[in-house]
């Protein structure tokens, strides 16, 4: 082999070979994929795609986010989802969930909605894995 197509197969290889966490495909083709949400399963990045997140601060200065998570698969699938909230310099406030199962049914969204428990958190970063 020479070594011009060595380096390029070595390459390739390496890049799909790629570590969890995955990022979460959008919902919408054109749209950029989604930062803040995360899969832990390359096998579970192919059945689901993330919509954008509704963000809100309610009055009482919590943060409250609501995830749109479609199952793209012909067969329901269970998830586990979890959400750590951040402050503004992407921090743990110490504000992490418990890890919630839930089952999407073929074809179906849901909205994942989590509230954060401390006023400081200013972002988040959703993980999503299955339920075995």
């Amino acid at each position: 082999m020479k070594p011009a197509l060595a380096i390029a197969f070595c390459a390739a290889w390496f890049a799909s070979c790629s570590t969890a966490p995955y990022p979460a495909y959008a919902i919408e083709d054109d749209a950029e994929q989604i930062a803040s949400v995360v899969v832990a399963d390359a096998a579970l990045q192919d059945v689901i795609r993330v919509g954008r997140a509704q963000v809100s601060r309610l009055q009482t200065g919590e943060l409250k986010v609501i995830v749109p998570v479609r199952n793209i698969d012909d067969e329901p699938i269970q998830v586990l989802a979890q959400i750590t909230f951040r402050d503004e310099q992407r921090q743990s406030v110490g504000d992490t969930s418990n890890r919630q199962v839930q089952i999407i049914p073929a074809g179906f969204t849901v909205d994942l909605m989590w509230t954060s428990l401390s006023k400081d958190a200013a972002d988040y970063v959703v993980r999503l894995g299955w339920n075995k």
